[in-house]
Parts: C-alpha cells; sequence; structure tokens
C-alpha cells in the first residue's frame, strides 16, 4: 500500500519538474521552505533542539574530561 503511495507522489513530482522546468520547480520548493522556516513556532522548536543538544553534548564532554583526568 505505502509503495502504492510512494510511487504516485514521484509520478506527480516528475510531472511537475516537466510541467513548470527544473527552476521553476526547485524555486518553489525553497521559497516554500523558507516561508516553513520562518514562522514563529518552527522558530522555537529549533531554538530548543539547539539548547538541549548544546546541553547534552556538554555534559557529554564533561563527562568525558572528567573521565580522562582520573585515568
Amino acid at each position: 500500500m505505502i509503495g502504492w503511495i510512494v510511487l504516485i507522489l514521484v509520478i506527480l513530482v516528475i510531472l511537475a519538474l516537466i510541467g513548470l522546468g527544473w527552476d521553476t520547480f526547485f524555486g518553489g520548493v525553497k521559497e516554500g521552505v523558507e516561508k516553513i522556516g520562518n514562522l514563529p513556532e518552527v522558530k522555537n522548536l529549533t531554538n530548543k533542539a539547539k539548547n538541549e543538544f548544546g546541553s547534552i553534548i556538554g555534559n557529554s564532554t564533561l563527562d568525558i574530561v572528567l573521565v580522562i583526568k582520573n585515568i
């Protein structure tokens, strides 16, 4: 079932590429991604993810340093 859905989506993308042209199609996709990226919800989520990732990496690095110093 999922295979058919993927096949239909691939065919639609290929038809859009043929109909619109390479530059127009990917220009529209890029513009859409930029619009989504500028939403406040997405920015907040991105900032939270950066902070959490930084704290995880910071804690891991501190643990590694402490283990090396104890050796």
